[in-house]
Formats: structure tokens, C-alpha cells, sequence
């Protein structure tokens, strides 16, 4: 098992203390046998349709996917318990739900023919990097969905992925919900990319993000920009290594990540440095309520704080019924619906942090925009490091639904990736780049999930970190 020290902020070098991180349905036959076991079947992709979508030079080879996948499987099994784990060897396939075109590979994480969770790749190059989600739970798909699925009939969607798993309707442009058949009439959070919202706004839209100069906006889409070229320079390189990767054999990949092949194969972590705000992130676990995004991140800044929060009666006790009468109540005074972030007072982020902390904190601002922005992992990694105080992430809203607000999260952690995993394969080694950004530490109001570590993506917009007055 890999162990991962984590430094405790406020710790000096010679007083620094270590924690130890660790943060059903069944499956098909496939080709890993006894790995997969028998029983209602979860509708991998048939090889046909993996490799008729990797015959685009746009995707990525399902092959080359499940490699990124089984070194992220083999990075964290101790982070979620995954030990004895191996991947399915065929994904699932999620699709726009707008366009009907391949947008992720999902595979299994399975234990002894059990899918105990799931890690998720991109099947397009221009979606972002390789490793998009680490789950762990694995949605579960009623048998009579994954027949339609597996039929080709009906296509699993990324609509309120990776929260649900949802597929088609049986009228267009409705879904229903994958385990149960029911049809799913909610509205989900924000999927769009910063550079498609910056292109599509309206004028009034762009005022409403602080965004009131042609200057400003050219910030925006010139960083927007900047991310998609290193992404395609990083997918140039891994096209390189593909004939390698295709060739590997299963006992080969076996061998490279499985967690009983011998401890000297020569790969490393792939993250290191972890630098956790522990105030939050012991009680990320804590019970909470659902409410919207808005409420959840100042309710949960202000549970990190405790008492120094000025928040009168703060829980600082893991005490169910009383966790969940303080975020219900954070939601009543701030109200439902979605949230500006920024204004110096009044309904938005800021004003309600100023509020409910007595101007004890707020979010840091400049000029009506984000001292931290562009969503740049090097800034959220500063900001949190030197203040020891968390960070706001945003998403982007989907524009014909844009009402000021986003979908937001915390972000109490970051840590460091390597850029490079080397490992030999018969008589030659291969070399595999490494997305050079960081990663965070997210927690979400259960949206997409609870509490996870996720890379950076032209998904997000940007973020603000919280101040201290």
C-alpha cells in the first residue's frame, strides 16, 4: 500500500507532523474473466464502437484512455481503499447529451466481480486532460437500461454526470434516470467551457460577471486560449507513445499497475507535495444538508472557521441534527437559486460571506473581479498556502440559463503532479507525459459528488480566495 505524508499548515520543518491520507452492481463477462464475474450487465462498449470512434484522429484510443486510467487507479488506491482492485477492460461510453458525440470513457474499478467505483477519461482530445473523475462509487444501471444501451438503441448521457447516470428518454431531449427507468426533469449545474460562454454572451451577460471591458473579456479568452494549446501539445506527445501503449499486453499492464506485482517496478506517485487546509478537510466528512452551491460554500468556509467565524452557535462537533439545522439555516437566510459571486454587498457571495461573519471575511476582489483568476493552479495553490484559508472555485453556467450565478465548490487542498511516468515493456521504456498541473481538493454540495481531488479544466472560469479583515 502507498502511504502519502501530508504536511498540516502552520507546521515549521522541525516540528512538522504526518497523517496518513486515505481518503453494486454487478458486471458482463468480458476478457478479464474471473475479474468481471456474471449478472445484470453494465453496457460496456462493444469493440466495434471503441475503435470506430478511435479511427478519429479528434479521440483518444479507448486503449490509450484505460493506460492513463490504470496509472490513476495505481496512484490513489490507497486514497480510496481500492487495494486488490483492476479495471474493467472495455468503458462505458457517456455522450453530449446536445451533440450524441463521445465525450467520456468510463471504466470500472472492480473487486472480486464487484464494481466498487469508476475512473473517467475523455474520449475527446479538445474535452481536456486525460483523467477527468475518480469515483468512488459506480452508478448503477438497471438491467432493462443496459440492454438498451448495449443494443444501441438508447446512449448513456453526461447530464448530471458524474452525480447520476442518466440516459435517453423515450421522447427526445428527455432523459431518464439509468438505475430506475424514471424520467429526470431537473435542471443540473453547468457544463460549457469559458471560451464557448465568453464567444456566446451577451453584453448584459458579461456585465453581470464583472466583465465590463473589451480588455477585460480578452483576459479571459486569451487565458482560455492558452489552456487549449498546451492541451493539444500534450496530446501530441501522447500520440507518439501510442503504438507503445496499444502493444502492451494485459500482463504487461498488469505488471506496470497492478498492486501485486513487486514494489520495485520503478513507479513513482504520480502526485506529491499535499498541502491540505485541515480545518476543512477534517470536516469535509461532517453531515450536512443538501441546499444549493451557494449556501454550501459559505456554511462550509465558516464551519472551517469554527468559532473564530463569528457565526453565532457554529457547530464544532460532528453532531448530525445540528449540522443539518445550520446549513438549513444558512440556505433560509441567504435564499435558494443561483448566486452572483461578487458584489460588496446584497445577494451574492461576498455580501453574504461579509454578512454572516460581521465583516470578519469576505472574498478577495479587485477592481470587481477575483484577486486569484483564470482558475490558474499556481495561483489557488499560493493563495492557499500563504493565508491557510480556502478558495472558491466557479463553473461555468450554460448560457440560454445564465442568471448571474454559477455552480461554485471549496477548494481546501492542492498538491503536485510529476510530469512524466517511465516504466519498461519488454526491451524498451516508455516515457508518458504527465499533465503538468496540479490537482485540488474540491468540496462540492453533492452535485457532483462530496469531496474529491479534480485537475484543472476549461470547464472552470475562475476563483477567489477568502480574506481575512
Amino acid at each position: 500500500m502507498k502511504t502519502t505524508s501530508i504536511v498540516s499548515p502552520g507546521m515549521t520543518t522541525g516540528t512538522r507532523s504526518y497523517l496518513l491520507f486515505i481518503t453494486g452492481c454487478t458486471v458482463p463477462q468480458d476478457p478479464a474473466g474471473s475479474e468481471t464475474g456474471a449478472g445484470d450487465l453494465s453496457p460496456y462498449a462493444d469493440r466495434e464502437t471503441l475503435e470506430r470512434i478511435a479511427s478519429d484522429r479528434g479521440y483518444v484510443h479507448w486503449k490509450v484512455a484505460r493506460f492513463f486510467a490504470l496509472h490513476e487507479l495505481d496512484n490513489c488506491r490507497a486514497d480510496n481503499r481500492w487495494e486488490h482492485t483492476w479495471l474493467s477492460v472495455y468503458p462505458l461510453v457517456i455522450y453530449h447529451a446536445d451533440t450524441g458525440l463521445p465525450r467520456y470513457y468510463e471504466f470500472r474499478v472492480i473487486r472480486d466481480g464487484t464494481e466498487i467505483g469508476a475512473i473517467t477519461g475523455v474520449a475527446e482530445k479538445a474535452e481536456g486532460i486525460p483523467i477527468q473523475f475518480v469515483l468512488p462509487f459506480a452508478p448503477n444501471i438497471a438491467g432493462e437500461n443496459a440492454r438498451a444501451v448495449s443494443a444501441g438503441s438508447k446512449k448513456l448521457l453526461d447530464t448530471a454526470y458524474p452525480g447520476r447516470m442518466l440516459m435517453e428518454g423515450a421522447r427526445a431531449g428527455r432523459s431518464v434516470d439509468a438505475a430506475t427507468g424514471a424520467e429526470d426533469t431537473r435542471v443540473y449545474p453547468a457544463s460549457m467551457k469559458g471560451a464557448d460562454f465568453l464567444a456566446a454572451a451577451s453584453p448584459a451577460q458579461l456585465e453581470a460577471l464583472g466583465i465590463s471591458t473589451e480588455a477585460l473579456r480578452h483576459r479571459y479568452c486569451s487565458a482560455a486560449q492558452e489552456k487549449m494549446r498546451e492541451l493539444a501539445v500534450f496530446w501530441e506527445a501522447v500520440d507518439a507513445l501510442t503504438g507503445h501503449i496499444l502493444s502492451m499486453s494485459e500482463e504487461e499492464l498488469r505488471t506496470t499497475f497492478g498492486d501485486e506485482s513487486p514494489q520495485g517496478r520503478g513507479i513513482s506517485p504520480s502526485y506529491s507535495d499535499i498541502y491540505l487546509l485541515y480545518d476543512w478537510y477534517c470536516k469535509e466528512t461532517w453531515a450536512d444538508y443538501p441546499v444549493y452551491c451557494g449556501p454550501n460554500v459559505i456554511a462550509f468556509t465558516m464551519l472551517g472557521l469554527g468559532t473564530t467565524s463569528g457565526y453565532p452557535g457554529i457547530p464544532t462537533a460532528p453532531n448530525t441534527s445540528q449540522l443539518q439545522a445550520y446549513y438549513r439555516a444558512v440556505e433560509l437566510r441567504m435564499g435558494k437559486g443561483p448566486k452572483l459571486y461578487y458584489w460588496f454587498a446584497g445577494d451574492s457571495l461576498n455580501g453574504w460571506l461579509r454578512t454572516l461573519t460581521g465583516d470578519r471575511y469576505s472574498l478577495g476582489a479587485h477592481g470587481g473581479f477575483p484577486m486569484v483568476v483564470d482558475h490558474r493552479w499556481g495561483g489557488i495553490n499560493r493563495a492557499i498556502r500563504d493565508h491557510n484559508l480556502p478558495v472558491i472555485s466557479l463553473r461555468w453556467p450554460k448560457i440560454e440559463s445564465f442568471a448571474g450565478g454559477f455552480h461554485y465548490r471549496t477548494v481546501i487542498g492542492t498538491r503536485k503532479p510529476n510530469t512524466s511516468l517511465s516504466l519498461k515493456v519488454l526491451w524498451w521504456t516508455v516515457t508518458a507525459p504527465l499533465w503538468a498541473e496540479g490537482q485540488y481538493r474540491m468540496h462540492d454540495n453533492g452535485a457532483d459528488h462530496r469531496n474529491w481531488w479534480e485537475s484543472p479544466s476549461l470547464y472552470h472560469f475562475q476563483a477567489a480566495r477568502v480574506i481575512k479583515h
